[in-house]
């Protein structure tokens, strides 16, 4: 199951960070910037481990506050001018549902990587690389997000091809999370 898991999570990280940078005009600086760091971080987590755990989770949440800081910044400057006919992200309460996921991921991406970074130690008992047992709070989180993001990816999905960018980076995302969350619940649970 743990290699099962580590190629799907390589995948989805190749996946979203190719739907990501595929964007074109439309890409981001701090969007580019964050795949590509996921990416690395998966990259280095899996062969080379020439960082640790909490460096790259340090290094995800920086580019996740950064993302609710523009975020924020872009929502009030759209309060003040409504275009009309601008394509509209995915909102709940007010707030693109799109941004949230996109920074709640990076969170629980370098969660799950510390985590694994804690575990290294114990790697007799650690069920795969990239995830250590995770705790019922940490369980509930990162399932959480997870289910967010096939929510955010179903709905982009629905808003034809305007949304498919967003929606396979989201997709992506989702079962990276999933993948390195999986081995990590198996063995939190003790099966």
């Amino acid at each position: 199951m743990a290699e099962i898991a580590h190629g799907v999570m390589l995948a989805g990280a190749l996946a979203g960070t190719g739907a990501t940078l595929a964007r074109g005009r439309r890409l981001r600086a701090l969007d580019a910037f964050a795949a590509l760091a996921m990416l690395a971080a998966m990259l280095d987590t899996a062969f080379a481990g020439i960082l640790p755990g909490v460096a790259w989770a340090g290094i995800l949440v920086v580019l996740s506050l950064g993302i609710g800081f523009r975020s924020r910044i872009d929502r009030s400057r759209r309060s003040g001018s409504g275009a009309p006919g601008a394509t509209r992200p995915v909102c709940v309460g007010g707030r693109p549902l799109g941004e949230l996921f996109h920074a709640l991921s990076l969170i629980a991406t370098g969660w799950l990587v510390a985590a694994a970074g804690r575990h290294d130690v114990e790697a007799a008992t650690a069920a795969h690389g990239h995830s250590g047992p995770l705790l019922a709070g940490e369980a509930v989180g990162v399932l959480t997000v997870v289910a967010l993001g096939a929510w955010v990816a179903a709905r982009a999905m629905r808003d034809g091809r305007d949304g498919i960018g967003h929606g396979v980076a989201a997709a992506s995302m989702t079962v990276m999370l999933a993948a390195m969350a999986a081995p990590g619940l198996v063995t939190g649970l003790g099966a």
